[in-house]
């Protein structure tokens, strides 16, 4: 549940805002939008290296892999598989945010 800020404290905010060099309550939440869409951006992107390093093969071929598997089953491959997609989609919907976002700015 979200509480409505006072006037006094709106006022507050973005007069610290103002001073920090943001010239409205947009704006610094643009810029904090962006700064966490970044560092989501980073994350997964560290997140599918890991897995591309570990495998030493980018993820199509690993799936390709494991969906081969068809006479023995590794858990241990499908949740990394599992995690490894999972993290490539994460990737591609924070990057399509970063874009959105940086096309907002411009």
């Amino acid at each position: 549940m979200e509480t409505p800020y006072s006037v006094e404290v709106r006022d507050a905010m973005a007069e610290a805002l103002a001073a920090g060099g943001f010239p409205s309550l947009e704006a610094a939440a643009w810029q904090v939008s962006l700064t966490v869409a970044l560092s989501k951006v980073s994350a997964y992107e560290r997140e599918c290296e890991s897995f591309r390093r570990k495998y030493d093969q980018p993820l199509e071929a690993f799936r390709r892999n494991v969906e081969a598997m068809s006479n023995r089953e590794d858990f241990a491959m499908e949740d990394d598989l599992e995690d490894w997609e999972f993290a490539a989609q994460a990737l591609q919907l924070w990057q399509k945010r970063v874009e959105i976002l940086r096309h907002a700015a411009a």
